[in-house]
C-alpha cells in the first residue's frame, strides 16, 4: 500500500484536524439534536447545552493529544494509508469512550456499556464527515504539490520538452531530437517520437496554436495546417504531380508529411 504523503505530518494539517473535527461535532449535534442522544445529554434536568459543551471539550482534548502524537511520528516513513485510517478510527473510538465515561458519571444511573455503544456509534457517524473531507482535501493538495515539484525539476533541464495538456499539466517529457512530427486531429494532437529506436505516438489534448511556443523554441517547422515537423529528421522534400510537396523522414515506416507552398521555403532553408 502507498505510503502516506508528507503533508499529513505538517503542523498546519495537524491543527486543522484538531480544530475542524471537534467543531463539526459540536455544531452538528447542536443543530440537528439527534433524538437518541438527547436523553443522554439532557438527563431530564435540562443539561443538554452544558453536557454538549463538555463533550466538545473532551473531543477537542482527545483529538489534540492524539494528533500531536501522530505529528511527531513524521520520521516513521513506513506509515501507509492503512496506518492512517486505523489511527483516525482509534481517535474517534477514544473520544467516544471518554464521552461515554463522562455521561455515565454525570447520570449515576445509566450503565456504562449502554452509553458506550451509543456514544461510540454516534461519534463514528458524525466524525466520518470532517475526517473524509479533510483527508480528501489534503490528498488532492499532496498530488498537486507532487506535480509542481516534478514540473520544477523538469524546468531546470532546458534540454527536455514538456508537452502540457489544456490544464497545464505535464503529460509527455522528451528530448527535442526524439520528436519526428506532430499531427493535429480535431481537439487532440498526436506526437510521433522515437523511444529506444522505435516510433511511438502520444495523443495529447491540445491545439496546434498552443504548441506554437514549443515549436519556435525547439525549431520545429509548421509545414502544413495540421503538421509540425522536426527538420532534423527530414531527408528530402519531394515534389509530385499537381504541385504537391511531401517531406520524407529518416525513419522507416513513417508516412510522407504534406508540405504547403506557404511553408515550403522556410523548411527548405533548414535542410
Amino acid at each position: 500500500m502507498h505510503t502516506l504523503p508528507r503533508n499529513f505530518f505538517k503542523w498546519s494539517t495537524t491543527i486543522l484536524y484538531m480544530t475542524i473535527c471537534p467543531v463539526f461535532f459540536f455544531v452538528f449535534v447542536l443543530v440537528y439534536e439527534p433524538l437518541r442522544l438527547r436523553p443522554y445529554l439532557d438527563m431530564g434536568r435540562g443539561l443538554y447545552a452544558m453536557n454538549l459543551a463538555i463533550c466538545f471539550s473532551i473531543a477537542l482534548g482527545v483529538i489534540c493529544g492524539l494528533r500531536v502524537a501522530f505529528h511527531y511520528m513524521k520520521n516513521a516513513r513506513h506509515l501507509t494509508w492503512a496506518h492512517f485510517i486505523i489511527w483516525c478510527m482509534f481517535e474517534v473510538l477514544v473520544t467516544g469512550m471518554f464521552v461515554a465515561l463522562y455521561l455515565t458519571l454525570m447520570s449515576k444511573e445509566l450503565p456504562y456499556y449502554s452509553v458506550l455503544l451509543t456514544s461510540v456509534g454516534f461519534c463514528y457517524l458524525i466524525f466520518i464527515i470532517p475526517y473524509v473531507v479533510l483527508t480528501l482535501a489534503f490528498t488532492i493538495g499532496a498530488h498537486r504539490d507532487r506535480e509542481r515539484l516534478l514540473l520544477s525539476r523538469d524546468q531546470e533541464d532546458n534540454s527536455l520538452i514538456r508537452f502540457m495538456d489544456i490544464y497545464q499539466r505535464p503529460k509527455l517529457i522528451i528530448a527535442p531530437s526524439a520528436v519526428l512530427f506532430i499531427e493535429a486531429r480535431e481537439n487532440y494532437v498526436k506526437i510521433h517520437y522515437l523511444e529506444g529506436g522505435k516510433v511511438k505516438v502520444f495523443e495529447l489534448r491540445a491545439t496546434m496554436s498552443s504548441l506554437e511556443e514549443i515549436a519556435n523554441r525547439y525549431s520545429f517547422v509548421r509545414c502544413q495546417r495540421s503538421f509540425y515537423v522536426n527538420p532534423a529528421h527530414v531527408t528530402v522534400l519531394r515534389k509530385e504531380v499537381g504541385s504537391l510537396i511531401f517531406a520524407d523522414l529518416d525513419t522507416p515506416g513513417l508516412p510522407s508529411i504534406p508540405v504547403s507552398k506557404r511553408y515550403y521555403d522556410e523548411l527548405s532553408k533548414l535542410l
